[in-house]
């Protein structure tokens, strides 16, 4: 027994000797001595490696013996370094400014630049580059930072000095404002299947410690003829090397310079055209194998880009195994401002320790294309100090000690009632403006009331009306919530006090699962499915011009609704609705000026004068079922939700709504049908993105049924318009609602500032074009065609709009061709 433990005891201490990892510490700088950031540090042969950090300070772990260490950066010799470990080791590192040679190229006046040949054997050659590597694994690591340089001292007349101080920044406002790391494994499979777990996580300051950092939001290539960057651009951006390049950039050879065996090809990138989506910087082409090296490209805000103003990306590729080059190191730096305040940011991923010919198990890819391990905001600073292969620099160590302390100070039971009492103090013009709301932050309530300007609307049926809204939240420990909404509602003119409520539970955050109770008197829209007009709106119209288009009726109801993702890609959703429908009539008719020449209309959604009942009243009993596909839908799966990415496929609704008949006295009896095919965000590279839907339905039996169960469309009748996924911006929302079948279409294309970009009065608007065909059949109206252009800038819309009713129906007051013009919002 004591040979045993004394045997263990020698492999014990063998490993522990054997497997021990010494920290090889340094700092890059150039020839004047000044730091030199980011440069990439790996080991010779492997794809193990480290970048330094904004200040040039780098950190490598390695086990005891000698190494190969190569040294790069864009713009620098490559150096290459010897160095033996056997103990905690500090290596000054001086880059030397990279010599370009003409390399047997003699450049003469009048002849094509060679950069043009060199472009034209990386772009034949591009294709092959984009897909030698059929699969492969990676360490990645990700740190970001984004600092806030100046802010305004006020923001609509708040006072944002304390709020500034309360996220740590500096009396000079200035400071980080965001900073996360996350380590992450990344798989990759061709065509296009990922695989990433993210092991790690940190974000300063908050208690939930998830970043949203993704591998693939680093994994651009510009072997790809259209580049896109998400949440950048609507539209994407012409690599310097895609098939079609040359249209849109000019070159221009710097020189050449040797790297080990390769010759490496410093390519000037120069727009055509200064308005277009495109890059401007260098690209580095080897000789012979005509592969990327480095990139050192921008993006300005001269294209469609929003948020920023430039956006710089500098790429590193290193050779892995058999000639194959991988990316090694990828930044973004970016900069901008909005509102007065001006930021600047850095995005670094590290990909490290590739495996390209790895064994994936079977069904190893999914439609899971992320998951964030539940532990992974857990790990300590033991754990960080061991794993980050780049290192902090003061400030961010800082910044993380700041934020920690005020995390802790906010999350105490005092600090979080002070703010609450602060926060719940009534002031009574912001009341009136914007509403009061109340929080108990500790106990996860709130409760408000909507802003009594907006709770005050006149309609012809109840005259002046005040329509407040309570609601109250609370959320449960396991991220389930309560919701409980109260709308009270007073009618001057009728003098009818009324009042609903709804109860709504989720109780599966990941999967959207909720189930509400609702009942109580409501005042209608006969248009149930999109209402014909905001309330504000109809008040308008109602006073100032004597067209009350709002048609509505009274409904007593009790109704329950639930909803929950069945699978992935796979959401039924319901609803049981038990009504007693009562019809109204116009009891009041104010207006803020004289219209001698006209009259308003009945409380009828059918095109009738006289102030009639729209029908008898009746009782309802109807059930309602919606089932939402979505064919290979990708995924994020985090501990407390998932985050849909969407999917390559049309999506696909299918509707069913019943009206059950004698149940409770019910009158209804009718069956319905109905199906959509969608895609809302078709990307088509530079030429801007295009969304589409088509829908048909029809009632498989109507033997009783009413207008509130017709089958009714998104219309409008006013300038304003209210921008629907499925809209007609010149139709009357009321006058061509169906009860038997119908056949629509939309179609829109946003070309994303492809035309207007090269004007020159309207290239710094940054407008997108939009263009559009919306159509309708049914029984009521045959062959409906709206045609429209609009201009765009953050989501506000100009649309000129023709119509065209080949049945000869009135639209709007007009006959056959109708042009309008319509405002909408989408934001």
């Amino acid at each position: 027994m004591k040979k045993l433990l004394f045997l263990s005891y020698l492999l014990l201490t063998a490993g522990v000797v054997f497997g021990q990892q010494f920290v090889l510490k340094g700092i890059t700088t150039d020839k004047q001595k000044d730091i030199l950031p980011f440069t990439s540090i790996y080991v010779q042969g492997t794809s193990q490696g480290t970048s330094a950090n904004t200040n040039g300070e780098f950190q490598l772990r390695l086990e005891k013996g000698k190494y190969t260490l190569i040294f790069r950066a864009v713009g620098y010799i490559q150096l290459t370094k010897e160095v033996e470990i056997s103990t905690d080791t500090y290596l000054s590192v001086v880059m030397q400014p990279e010599v370009y040679q003409l390399k047997d190229v003699t450049i003469k006046a009048g002849a094509e630049d060679p950069a043009y040949e060199i472009i034209r054997n990386a772009i034949r050659t591009r294709k092959q580059h984009l897909t030698a590597v059929k699969a492969y694994s990676c360490d990645t690591y990700i740190k970001g930072v984004t600092k806030l340089k100046n802010a305004p001292k006020k923001i609509l007349g708040r006072n944002i000095q304390d709020d500034l101080k309360d996220i740590g920044l500096d009396s000079g406002k200035r400071g980080i404002i965001y900073l996360s790391e996350s380590v992450s494994r990344f798989n990759f499979q061709q065509p296009g299947q990922i695989n990433e777990e993210m092991i790690s996580s940190k974000v300063s300051g908050s208690s939930n410690g998830f970043s949203f950092n993704q591998a693939t939001d680093f994994m651009i290539s510009f072997y790809r003829n259209i580049v896109d960057i998400k949440e950048l651009s609507r539209v994407g951006f012409v690599s310097p090397i895609a098939d079609n390049a040359m249209l849109f950039y000019r070159y221009k050879f710097i020189g050449t310079f040797r790297e080990g065996n390769d010759w490496v090809n410093k390519i000037q990138v120069i727009p055509r055209r200064k308005y277009d989506q495109i890059f401007n910087g260098y690209i580095y082409i080897t000789d012979d194998s005509w592969r990327i090296h480095s990139t050192d490209l921008t993006i300005t805000n001269n294209s469609m880009i929003e948020g920023i103003d430039t956006l710089r990306i500098k790429q590193q590729f290193i050779p892995v195994k058999n000639d194959q080059w991988m990316l090694a190191s990828q930044r973004y730096d970016y900069s901008g401002g909005l509102l007065g305040f001006k930021f600047m940011g850095t995005y670094t991923g590290v990909f490290s320790n590739y495996n390209t010919d790895p064994a994936f198990p079977p069904k190893f890819f999914s439609n899971r294309i992320m998951k964030v391990n539940a532990d992974a905001n857990k790990k300590d600073s033991a754990y960080w100090a061991g794993i980050r292969p780049m290192l902090l620099t003061p400030e961010e160590s800082r910044d993380y000690v700041r934020k920690d302390s005020i995390k802790l100070v906010r999350n105490s039971d005092k600090y979080r009632d002070s703010i609450d009492r602060k926060e719940n103090r009534f002031k009574p013009l912001k009341a009136l403006i914007t509403g009061y709301t109340h929080q108990n932050t500790r106990n996860k309530e709130y409760w408000g009331i909507n802003a009594p300007l907006f709770g005050i609307n006149y309609n012809t049926v109840e005259g002046w009306i005040y329509n407040p809204k309570l609601s109250y939240r609370k959320t449960l420990k396991d991220s389930t919530s309560l919701v409980f909404e109260l709308n009270p509602r007073y009618g001057f003119e009728n003098k009818k006090l009324t009042a609903n409520a709804a109860l709504g539970y989720r109780y599966d955050p990941k999967h959207n699962g909720n189930i509400s109770l609702s009942g109580g008197t409501s005042y209608a829209d006969f248009n149930s499915e999109y209402g014909a007009i905001p309330a504000l709106f109809n008040t308008i119209s109602t006073l100032f011009a004597k067209d009350n288009i709002l048609k509505l009726y009274k409904k007593d109801f009790v109704k329950v609704s639930s909803g929950r993702e069945l699978t992935n890609g796979l959401y039924l959703s319901g609803n049981l609705e038990y009504a007693n429908r009562t019809p109204l009539l116009n009891t009041s008719f104010r207006t803020a000026g004289s219209f001698p020449d006209k009259e308003f209309t009945a409380n009828n959604p059918y095109p009738m004068a006289g102030n009639d009942y729209a029908f008898s009243a009746n009782k309802a009993l109807t059930l309602g079922l919606t089932l939402n596909i979505t064919f290979a839908q990708t995924y994020i799966e985090r501990p407390d939700f998932n985050i849909k990415q969407g999917s390559a496929y049309p999506k696909i609704q299918l509707n069913y709504r019943k009206g059950i008949k004698n149940i409770l006295n019910s009158d209804v009896d009718f069956d319905y049908i109905g199906a959509r095919v969608y895609d809302s965000n078709k990307k088509l590279g530079i030429l801007g993105v295009f969304r589409y839907s088509l829908a048909a339905g029809k009632f498989m039996n109507r033997n009783s049924m009413y207008y509130m169960d017709f089958k009714h469309f998104a219309g409008s009748d006013i300038v304003i318009y209210s921008q629907f996924t499925d809209g007609f911006m010149m139709l009357s929302p009321y006058e061509f609602s169906t009860g038997k079948e119908f056949l629509e279409a939309h179609f829109e294309h946003n070309f994303g500032g492809l035309f207007l970009s090269k004007i020159p009065l309207f290239k710094k608007l940054k407008l997108e074009e939009v263009a559009g065909v919306n159509y309708l059949t049914s029984d009521v109206i045959k062959n409906y065609t709206e045609v429209y252009f609009g201009v765009q800038r953050f989501g506000l819309r100009f649309n000129v709009v023709k119509a065209f009713n080949y049945n000869n129906h009135s639209i709007n007051g007009n006959k056959q061709h109708n042009i309008g013009f319509r405002v909408s919002a989408a934001f």
